[in-house]
């Protein structure tokens, strides 16, 4: 019996998905769930500077991404994700994750970044953009320095209105039905 229940719990394991380190909060700066997916239309992506490269950081960073793209500064218009990045690999990683569990094709989303980790989400745009765009991606905005400042005011309203844009253009993308035109 012993040995049944040690191979049943193997067989049940090993169909397990790995785990991504996504899944745990402490691995985001910012990560607002789907409870406000209802109230706002689309999602921002942001990626800073600063690479998390040791836990002493941590605390600097957060305080930064909240007050740069936190702090109800896309209140009513995003969702915020802003990972933990410390290579290209990890900044792919945080994408499949948002896609696995928080993205809908209908949501449009933006990414924003800056220094090298700006850069490394550019360079993951580039190599993955058809289908970033199939999926919603509307627009990117990039600095190479990292500077408080960088997610002004007007950012936000020129993502609002390409918000409103793209609302437009996909109510006007559906099909009529049938007999609607006769």
């Amino acid at each position: 019996m012993k040995k049944f229940l040690i191979v049943a719990a193997f067989v049940a394991l090993s169909g397990c998905q790995s785990m991504s380190p996504y899944d745990y909060l402490e691995n985001w700066l910012i990560r607002e769930d789907p409870v406000r997916a209802f109230v706002v239309p689309s999602d921002v992506i942001y990626v800073q500077g600063d690479l998390y490269t040791k836990m002493s950081n941590v605390s600097m960073m957060l305080d930064y991404a909240k007050s740069e793209v936190g702090n109800g500064r896309f209140h009513g218009v995003a969702r915020v994700f802003s990972p933990l990045v410390a290579t290209p690999e990890d900044v792919g990683e945080a994408i499949r994750w948002y896609f696995r569990y928080h993205h809908k094709p209908e949501r449009t989303f933006f990414f924003i970044g800056e220094g090298e980790g700006g850069r490394m989400l550019k360079e993951y745009e580039q190599q993955h953009v058809k289908r970033l765009k199939k999926e919603g991606l509307e627009m990117s905005f990039y600095t190479d320095e990292y500077r408080k400042g960088f997610v002004t005011d007007e950012m936000v309203r020129e993502i609002k209105i390409a918000i409103s844009r793209a609302r437009f253009r996909k109510s006007w993308d559906r099909e009529m039905p049938d007999g609607m035109l006769e």
